[in-house]
């Protein structure tokens, strides 16, 4: 195969992942046909497997390129943020993720979360869902202090479980008061969580 000819099928090929990252997060893996990806992309239905052996390996892949984009975004807020601090830092995270974003760029997390809980553990899906959602908390977690340990890590890991969750129930039943009060406690704690910086 020729070098242009290599590079498209790698450009066709990341077309797909791309297209597929964003059905997925909408409707879920299930709710999505390959005929849909591929008419995402504008190509046929029969090129699919050129690229991929199945479904699931595209899956897997899809998953795989969701939380790379997200943790790359993470670590760019977490380099650029303003100051030192751990309080900017974990503030700037959080205001990110809360922040409304289109269905297709919901967080992997969420949105894929309950594809991974239907998938056997030993599924590349669920392989790939595990790892990447242990690297995002492990990136907020790190983004506080190198290496935290003992009570200040358990601390992170609740703030970052209540970042989560909250953005789940925001994305769920939208904007509600009670939404917003919880997202106003979050910004508070993390604010108490900064404040020796």
């Amino acid at each position: 195969m020729g070098r242009s000819t290599r590079a498209q099928a790698d450009q066709n090929r990341a077309r797909i992942v791309d297209a597929a990252s964003g059905l997925f997060r909408v409707k879920g893996i299930d709710a999505v046909s390959i005929a849909e990806i591929m008419e995402a992309t504008g190509m046929t239905q029969g090129g699919f497997y050129k690229h991929f052996s199945s479904k699931e390996a595209l899956a897997a892949e899809a998953c795989a390129e969701a939380f790379e984009r997200s943790t790359t975004t993470w670590k760019e807020l977490v380099s650029a943020g303003p100051g030192s601090g751990r309080t900017n830092r974990l503030r700037q995270l959080a205001e990110y993720y809360l922040t409304e974003k289109p269905p297709e760029k919901t967080c992997p997390m969420i949105a894929l979360g309950q594809d991974a809980a239907g998938h056997a553990a030993e599924e590349p899906f669920s392989q790939v869902y595990r790892k990447g959602a242990q690297g995002m908390c492990e990136l907020f977690v790190n983004a506080a202090s190198p290496e935290p340990k003992g009570r200040q890590r358990e601390e992170l890991m609740l703030l970052f479980a209540s970042m989560v969750g909250t953005n789940l129930l925001k994305r769920a039943v939208g904007n509600e008061p009670w939404i917003q009060e919880m997202q106003q406690a979050l910004m508070k704690k993390l604010s108490c969580e900064g404040s020796g910086d």
